[in-house]
């Protein structure tokens, strides 16, 4: 009988040690799916720097030319243009590197939240 209530006493152990194994194993595959949907959202945002940029660049060849054939007036409203457009460019890309460290700030406090 002793016997018995040692094995009862062990299987009952060994069962509170098996649910323990597979709650800790849920929480991570929920931790790596959030942190994997997090590397997308600033992959994402990479992007988007990467086609402004891209697109500001073509702009800015595009108003090169035109700069080279075009009167003094002209030259002055197209380098007023183009001081505009640069303008324009810093504010989004410094937009875009805020949102990315944010992100990256958000990614770092979820992976250890007893370190703050």
């Amino acid at each position: 009988m002793t016997t018995a209530l040692s094995l009862l006493r062990l299987l009952a152990v060994a069962l509170c040690v098996m649910s323990a194994g597979v709650w800790a194993a849920d929480s991570v595959v929920e931790k790596s799916k959030s942190t994997a949907a997090a590397a997308a959202d600033i992959q994402k945002l990479v992007q988007q720097l990467g086609v402004q940029r891209d697109s500001m660049i073509s702009e800015h060849e595009a108003l090169a030319k035109q700069l080279k054939d075009a009167t003094e007036v002209q030259k002055k409203a197209i380098l007023e243009k183009m001081a505009a457009q640069k303008k324009a460019f810093e504010e989004a890309t410094s937009a875009l590197h805020k949102q990315i460290r944010d992100e990256q700030r958000r990614q770092r406090q979820n992976a250890a939240p007893g370190k703050r």
